[in-house]
């Protein structure tokens, strides 16, 4: 669609185009950004030349900046093409238009001209000219009368050199000479003849997405700082003591065996995405706290140390068998699901040795609601190769409690309760939601989703923690 400037022009009324009559046009370039032609292609083909020449002088953005400068202001004196509309004529989608006497005429394709400059003069919508776009198709017509205007748009929205819009633009050179044009910032002699532009095709291009980079920025943010919470130690009074030998030996194992298991993990995560959502946070914490285990004498591994990675692996070995007992959404390939299960019970192992420290039982003892778990993942899998070793129950049955004493639970034993099953990280939202024993009996998918709880490992772990409490068959808190 045409939108003429009437005032400075006097254009005709509109005629539609033929836009794709192009018999006789042989296609030159692709014009991505804009086309000069006159005053402003001159300046850039003698810039392009003494590039050529001496190529020194051209090596920073702010060298460049001066010699179109200084050749702009070469302009001033010169005024080599003070008479361009007597050379050549402009018609826009089929219009002719009048032309003023300027020196130039430059086409716009985006919104920004010759290092920056909106020489459109604006970027909103007025009663004659619609926003202009990048990809819309319309092309922007403006006239160059001096180098003075050149300069003075880069700091001023002029407005009174504005053309037309258009969707096609013809332009015929008149005489024996050549006009200088440029294209994109590529300026050379053009013979007398016919260029012609208008729309060829669309191009995929990359551009910044603030929200985007916001919200990575967060949530990088939140996994720098967010670090699951400890169990409380079973004897602060020795917080600060050593590991022994032996024992630096054991967590030096099973962190190796762990290492083994987040390979395995990071492996089939390329091809299920469902996987790294899952098990993301635990290779986070796992990984952080085994990175600790490599102290440059073995001898100082301490025990706040030995009970991090103790707990971590505990809780990667918890959430991804989780989530290989529940394969039916995983839907692992053979070979991942194999090589998952054979380092799972590397892990399984490590921790059954590490369960006889006296000083990380209270840490690596199962649960009922583990046991229950996985024999509910066995009954319903066709190769669950998972067991929990019963050597932790031999001597110290359960204790149960009746679903009254449940009910009559606080916040407190709510918090203690989720620590046993080794998702600590949301007491505190138990706890502000205010949380008892009571609402927990009754707790459903829809109430943890509405917590904020939405990892479907935790979601069961804690749903079949609840049944096992309604059953009277929880252990003992």
């Amino acid at each position: 669609m045409l939108l003429a400037n009437i005032d400075p022009f006097g254009a005709t009324p509109f005629i539609d185009p033929d836009l794709d009559s192009l018999e006789g046009y042989m296609e030159k370039c692709v014009m991505n950004n804009y086309f000069g032609i006159g005053l402003d292609a001159k300046i850039s083909l003698e810039f392009n030349n003494k590039r050529e020449e001496h190529p020194e002088k051209c090596r920073s953005r702010t060298k460049n900046m001066m010699w179109y400068g200084v050749l702009g202001t070469k302009e001033l004196l010169q005024r080599t093409y003070k008479n361009l509309e007597q050379k050549v004529q402009l018609e826009c989608d089929g219009q002719y238009i009048p032309l003023p006497s300027l020196q130039g005429i430059a086409v716009l394709n985006i919104p920004s001209y010759a290092g920056g400059t909106n020489f459109w003069g604006g970027t909103k919508e007025d009663d004659i000219f619609c926003a202009p776009s990048f990809d819309d198709k319309i092309l922007e017509v403006v006239a160059v009368f001096g180098s003075m205007q050149m300069a003075v748009s880069r700091v001023i929205k002029l407005q009174h050199h504005r053309i037309a819009q258009c969707r096609s633009v013809r332009i015929t050179i008149l005489g024996e000479e050549g006009v200088p044009i440029q294209v994109d910032g590529e300026a050379w002699i053009q013979p007398p003849g016919v260029i012609k532009i208008q729309h060829k095709n669309r191009a995929q291009m990359l551009t910044r997405d603030r929200a985007f980079e916001n919200t990575l920025k967060s949530w990088e943010d939140k996994l720098k700082y967010d670090k699951p919470p400890l169990r409380p130690h079973l004897y602060p009074q020795q917080s600060v003591d050593l590991a022994t030998e032996e024992e630096a030996g054991l967590i030096q194992m099973c962190a190796r065996a762990a290492e083994e298991l987040i390979t395995r993990i990071c492996e089939a995560a390329k091809a299920n995405s469902l996987l790294e959502q899952e098990l993301a946070h635990a290779v986070n914490a796992s990984s952080h706290a085994i990175n600790k285990t490599h102290p440059k004498f073995p001898e100082s591994l301490s025990r706040n140390t030995a009970i991090e990675v103790a707990s971590t692996v505990k809780a990667l070995h918890n959430e991804t068998e989780s989530l290989l007992l529940g394969r039916v959404s995983l839907q692992l390939e053979p070979p991942h699901e194999e090589l998952l299960s054979s380092s799972l019970q590397s892990v399984e192992l490590e921790l059954v040795k590490l369960a006889e420290v006296p000083w990380l039982y209270h840490i690596l003892q199962p649960n009922q609601e583990e046991d229950h778990v996985l024999e509910f993942g066995k009954r319903n899998s066709r190769n669950a190769v998972f067991r929990i070793v019963p050597k932790f129950m031999k001597d110290k049955p359960p204790k149960k409690n009746s679903p009254q004493s449940v009910q009559r639970w606080g916040t407190e034993e709510v918090a203690a309760w989720l620590e046993q099953l080794g998702l600590g990280e949301y007491k505190d939202t138990f706890v502000r939601h205010d949380i008892r024993g009571a609402e927990l009996l009754h707790l459903e998918r829809r109430d943890l989703k509405d917590l904020g709880i939405s990892k479907v490992g935790h979601v069961k772990r804690i749903l079949q923690g609840t049944k096992d409490l309604a059953k009277n068959t929880f252990v003992e808190l």
